[in-house]
């Protein structure tokens, strides 16, 4: 029979649940499950690696300024027999009509 126990608060506490999930939680991990951790760690290294090299290539040259973004260049097309490029293109004025 479970050892079941109510709080002042109404909950009930299963100490043979507790005890199981303890002793789930000592048990060693199993082989795959090692694996995956250990690929999930060393991706997290490599990530942790890159940001503190870009730190200190940052902090060596203080004085460069940041490269802008060019948003524009992504949005460049040539004339064509359609017609104007998007850069040249004037967006379209049109009047809402209200039934009134």
């Amino acid at each position: 029979m479970p050892k079941k126990v109510r709080t002042a608060k109404g909950q009930e506490i299963d100490f043979d649940l507790l005890r199981i999930k303890e002793q789930i939680a000592g048990a060693p991990t199993p082989d795959t499950v090692q694996a995956r951790q250990d690929f999930i760690d060393q991706k997290m290294r490599r990530r942790v690696k890159k940001v503190k090299d870009q730190l200190a290539e940052a902090k060596k040259n203080p004085k460069q300024p940041a490269k802008p973004v060019d948003v524009k260049s992504d949005l460049k097309v040539e004339s064509s027999e359609q017609g104007k490029k998007i850069d040249e293109a004037k967006p379209q004025k049109r009047k809402i009509k209200r039934k009134k």
